[in-house]
């Protein structure tokens, strides 16, 4: 089985409705004010697994020269037509993030925000990360599931009224299928220290920042039913600086 190819085709089935689910592009001004403090200087900014470009978007709002990469055509297609009507310059591109189109020390800097969760080959993309960043690589993640009886309810249960609030199948397209996610060493998330562990086995000095007050912003503005599909998770930004 083409692992890539079944996960490429999952995420441009989900592109055109991925903005209408929660929490994917909420409290962009958080975000700035966020990643702001992590990139002072203008930089040329590499933005891997960007999807429909929330983040790509927001870097360039301040002042970045940014390129967004994603694997998926669907994603891309519609990260593209937002940026032609917010009227921003913003270079996508389809690519691997296991296998990155560009030359060594081609970005000053390489963020990825919940992609590590989805990558067959984890390691791997970090590896590329730091080989095409002069500066620096930026990790968003977190721990999404514990894989305990509770939280298995919880989630299918908040998913169930999900789907009757949105008229939809609450149980297609949240999920790969389990063939997939056998190959995906992350599925389910990754935990701050994991990542950082990497990051210094490839000569980075690392840095871990505690996201979870960001969670926990966007669970306040979400309706009742969303809150009983989000229980509290371990969210992270682990950065790796080159010396």
């Amino acid at each position: 089985m083409d692992v890539k190819t079944k996960i490429m085709a999952y995420w441009d089935s989900r592109g055109e409705k991925y903005d209408q689910s929660p929490g994917h592009v909420m409290l962009p001004e958080v975000w700035k004010s966020v990643l702001s403090d992590v990139f002072k200087d203008r930089m040329r900014i590499l933005d891997v697994g960007c999807g429909t470009g929330f983040m790509s978007m927001i870097l360039s709002e301040l002042g970045h020269d940014v390129v967004g990469l994603d694997i998926s055509k669907g994603m891309v297609r519609v990260a593209i037509e937002k940026t032609k009507r917010k009227n921003v310059k913003i270079d996508f591109k389809l690519g691997d993030a296991e296998n990155l189109p560009f030359r060594d020390n081609t970005f000053d800097a390489v963020v990825s925000r919940h992609l590590i969760w989805t990558l067959p080959n984890p390691k791997k993309a970090i590896s590329e990360f730091a080989r095409v960043s002069k500066d620096r690589v930026v990790v968003i993640d977190g721990v999404w599931s514990d894989n305990s009886m509770f939280t298995r309810f919880r989630r299918n249960f908040g998913r169930l009224l999900i789907g009757i609030y949105e008229r939809r199948n609450p149980f297609k397209g949240y999920h790969y299928r389990k063939e997939i996610n056998y190959h995906l060493p992350f599925y389910g998330g990754v935990k701050a220290e994991v990542i950082a562990g990497i990051f210094k086995s490839i000569g980075l000095n690392v840095k871990i920042t505690d996201l979870t007050w960001i969670r926990d912003l966007m669970k306040k503005e979400l309706p009742l039913i969303y809150k009983l599909a989000w229980g509290k998770r371990e969210y992270f930004m682990v950065e790796g600086k080159k010396d």
